[in-house]
């Protein structure tokens, strides 16, 4: 592998310094799951320091089990599920959302069920070395104004899903990953909206992120109840932020701009607007910081804004330092930036 001597500065003002420096090719390693055959993969987290991969694992004849995987650069092993003993669809579900704080790991998990079949979601934590299926009311993922249910996202003092209800956007919030409120038709937060992506602010505040109308937004919220919405700057055309990630006390978000992918910066309570890129008619599904710079997978992989090569199509991306952990439907690979 050849270094590149070809650089070309872009603008210093841009908010993200998108290089213009080409690079070597990256150099996938794969990573071995255990147990994983017939995965079916959908998120990755970096845990303080060890890997989690969650998706499901599916039979012959096309039934589905929630399944995930933890591991460091010393091996990897399967991670035991405990569904409810009342539960039907828990041991049926697929995780779509890992998120993990201060040593507690908790996912969504989600299985078309009913009459209609729309999504039976669950919420799982880690106890123990299990993953344990929580209890909840129909009504708390589903009913009358269900919408949908999508990430989950961790903080020091608990966990946030953000998602939709036919008031517009609304939150799940807990505590302890097990009991989850949700909080819709909510000051603030109902009407022309849709939240995509949570996380939790330096000072411990909730912020939701999506769109109102066809105009990128955020939303901040002490307690759930009532929430102070902001616009992050953007040209003409239809924005929305749909993953947002933590930057040491910045936040890095990422989303669309008609049909570019977009990217802003949170710094000390005001937003800026970066480059746009590449794009993908499915939005953004995943991001991260890996090497310093932002990666998103949407469609193919983009690093600091550059399309880059990968062994198969991305579905999500977690980063450590200068490593990154890509996933694809079925298989993990691992990549030194």
């Amino acid at each position: 592998m050849q270094p590149s001597f070809s650089c070309i500065p872009l603008v210093a003002a841009l908010v993200f310094s998108l290089s213009a420096c080409s690079k070597p090719a990256t150099r996938w390693e794969p990573v071995d799951l255990p147990g994983a055959a017939g995965a079916d993969l959908r998120d990755a987290a970096d845990c303080a320091g060890r890997w989690w991969v969650a998706g499901g694992l599916r039979a012959a004849d096309g039934s589905t089990r929630p399944a995930a995987w933890t591991g460091t650069d010393a091996g990897w092993r399967a991670v035991e599920f405990a569904p409810l003993p009342s539960s039907y669809y828990g041991p049926l579900q697929v995780i779509t959302s890992v998120a993990c704080a201060d040593g507690r790991i908790a996912m969504v998990g989600a299985v078309p069920g009913g009459a209609h079949g729309n999504p039976r979601v669950s919420t799982w934590r880690l106890d123990g070395d299990r993953m344990v299926e929580n209890a909840a009311p129909f009504e708390t993922y589903g009913g009358g104004t269900a919408v949908d249910v999508g990430q989950i996202e961790a903080g020091p003092a608990g966990f946030a899903i953000a998602g939709n209800r036919t008031s517009g956007a609304a939150a799940w919030l807990s505590t302890d990953g097990k009991t989850y409120t949700l909080f819709e038709d909510a000051p603030g937060l109902a009407g022309d909206t849709a939240a995509r992506d949570s996380i939790m602010l330096p000072d411990g505040r909730w912020a939701l992120f999506g769109s109102a109308g066809e105009q990128a937004a955020a939303w901040v919220s002490t307690d759930g109840r009532s929430w102070s919405r902001s616009y992050p700057p953007a040209e003409e055309g239809v924005t929305e932020i749909q993953r947002v990630v933590r930057q040491g006390d910045d936040l890095v978000a990422a989303g669309i701009r008609d049909s570019e992918f977009a990217l802003w910066r949170w710094r000390g309570g005001s937003w800026s607007a970066g480059a746009t890129f590449g794009g993908d008619p499915a939005g953004v599904r995943s991001l991260t910081i890996a090497g310093s710079v932002p990666v998103v997978a949407g469609g193919g992989l983009w690093i600091d804004g550059k399309s880059t090569a990968t062994p198969a199509t991305p579905v999500a991306v977690a980063g450590r330092g200068g490593v990154l952990l890509l996933v694809t439907a079925d298989r993990v690979w691992q990549a030194v930036l």
